[in-house]
Formats: C-alpha cells, structure tokens, sequence
C-alpha cells in the first residue's frame, strides 16, 4: 500500500504525463494551417510556428517570395474552412 508521499508522488506524475499528451496534440486548425503550408514551397521561405488557431507565421528573405507564399496560402484555403492571416517576418539583422 501507498503511503501519502508515494500517493502524491503517483498522482503528479500522471498529472505530467497528461499534460505531456495534451501538449503533443495540434488542434483542427493547426492541422489544416500545416497542410496549406505543406502546399506552399518557395525559394527562401521558413515555417517559423502555427498559432493554435491556425494563424501561420514564417520568415522570407524576399518581397516576391512572401507574396509567392500569402498567393498560395490564400488559393488554398479558398475551398475550405478560413483560418486567420497569415504573417511574414523579416530575419533579425535583415536587410
């Protein structure tokens, strides 16, 4: 039989592990986000991180590949379910 330390000690490790789960899973729409990218290659173009409602952030190093990549974004979600804008950065000490 447990004792109260182990019992606590048993309790917050499934406590953690639960949380380790629910931290591995995308929602619906950062699935959807993942396969619109996965749809959008170009040139100088990085994934930097999906929001969890879907939003896409990634870097371009030019004007004409982060309007290749929002040209693409926008035609493919056309037919399916709207996901927030999507976001171009500039790389840090960037020209």
């Amino acid at each position: 039989m447990l004792g109260k330390r182990g019992q606590f000690l048993l309790g917050a490790g499934g406590f953690a592990v639960f949380l380790g789960a629910c931290a591995t899973t995308n929602t619906p729409q950062q699935d959807l986000a993942y396969a619109r990218w996965a749809q959008c290659n170009a040139p100088y173009v990085q994934l930097e991180w999906i929001d969890l409602d879907g939003r896409i952030t990634f870097r371009y190093s030019s004007q004409g590949s982060r309007q290749e990549v929002l040209r693409c974004l926008a035609d493919a979600g056309r037919a399916g379910s709207p996901l927030p804008e999507p976001v171009g950065v500039r790389p840090p000490g960037g020209p």
